[in-house]
């Protein structure tokens, strides 16, 4: 049987393909519950996008929370050891609050997450999938990826105040180059470390010629082996054919308490912001007591709506009416025909106002008559 798939929205589309792609690769499927207790959320709020969460208190005293995040719950649930991989992949929804309307708002979320040895394979094999995730939602995608060990690597040598290291943090980010400077000579370091510091927001661009960029700006050891992973993993992803719609960019970061290693965001030209996020938070896993690695992403499906749907021309194919005289089981006998080869059916007695269908039939005496169209 031909299934159409042509009147799904794009975000529906999405998880039947990306479903089949995942467990090719050995993700199973992780169900969970709308509800956790709230101390999860409670002893992790900077890891959340907001400290705002639904609370409500059980029939057993206990204090829940519609979940606002997927990977906190997996990683507490995770029997992952050293040793294995624990592969996962996820369609569930979150609740957080909306920025734009200051109201909570359900968030449908679909990706995957690896919990124990993650090593340069599973890096790259997530680095993968995101990427095959992205070319399957558009034609017209960009997958940005940065390496925070190289900027952490940096910094690890200054003598910053935490405020002054938050301070140089969000203004990498934020991609202001003048205000960086200032900031980092204002800190006190000297000059070769003011001037990395102050191009790493310009850092960005073409894979390979950001790399070289790169290069010339190390500084110690750690930022070496930062620019030497993220080399051997562009040479991976080009020989899959996957480099093409790659980008770096070091001014890409994340809570670095939580992340580490690589981290990537991923971008549709129709959407103005980010669908896809991921990277490692071994930070993460260990705060939860859990002595394992863990790296992921996350699909902002509902994001997706925002795309908008081609116009159909109807809404079925084929509309067939009936009366009281019908023989009902041969009536669904005929249905069940025009569905198996691929038509969408509606049956009625009379025509609905504003439906639109390609061609209208009327069945009598067992068989089936076009009639005209709607």
């Amino acid at each position: 049987m031909k299934v159409k798939t042509d009147f799904l929205r794009p975000e529906e589309l999405a998880t039947l393909k990306l479903r089949s792609i995942y467990e090719q690769y050995g993700y199973k499927k992780y169900r969970m519950g709308r509800f956790e207790e709230y101390s999860l959320y409670a002893k992790n709020q900077s890891f959340l996008a907001s400290e705002n969460v639904i609370t409500f208190t059980d029939l057993d005293g206990k204090l829940l929370a519609l979940k606002p995040d997927v990977t906190l719950s997996i990683i507490k649930n995770s029997k992952a050891v050293r040793g294995m991989r624990e592969k996962l992949y996820y369609i569930e929804s979150v609740y957080r609050e909306s920025k734009e309307s200051h109201t909570y708002k359900e968030i449908s979320q679909m990706g995957l997450e690896v919990m124990g040895d993650v090593d340069r394979y599973t890096i790259v094999e997530v680095l993968a999938l995101a990427e095959r995730s992205l070319a399957q939602l558009s034609d017209n995608y960009l997958l940005e990826v940065s390496n925070m060990d190289f900027v952490t690597g940096l910094m690890a040598g200054m003598d910053l105040t935490e405020d002054q290291e938050q301070e140089i943090l969000d203004l990498i980010r934020s991609k202001n180059s003048f205000e960086l400077k200032a900031a980092a000579q204002r800190a006190g370091l000297d000059d070769r470390e003011c001037d990395v510091l102050a191009a790493l927001p310009g850092l960005y661009g073409k894979f390979s010629d950001t790399l070289k960029r790169a290069r010339k700006l190390v500084l110690n050891e750690a930022m070496a082996k930062a620019v030497e992973e993220l080399e051997e993993i562009y040479k991976i992803m080009k020989a899959l054919g996957l480099s093409k719609k790659l980008q770096l960019d070091f001014s890409l970061l994340n809570d670095i308490d939580y992340y580490n290693g690589i981290i990537f965001q991923g971008y549709l030209e129709q959407l103005p912001r980010n669908v896809l996020a991921g990277g490692q938070y071994d930070g993460m896993v260990k705060k939860l007591g859990k002595h394992v690695d863990g790296i992921g992403f996350a699909i902002y499906l509902s994001e997706m709506s925002r795309i908008p749907l081609p116009d159909q021309e109807f809404d079925v194919e084929a509309l067939v009416l009936y009366d009281d005289e019908t023989d009902y089981g041969q009536l669904i006998l005929q249905v069940h025909a025009m569905t198996k080869q691929g038509m969408r059916v509606r049956v009625e007695r009379q025509i609905p106002k504003q439906l639109r269908c390609k061609s209208v039939y009327r069945f009598e005496n067992g068989t089936l008559t076009e009639v005209t169209t709607c």
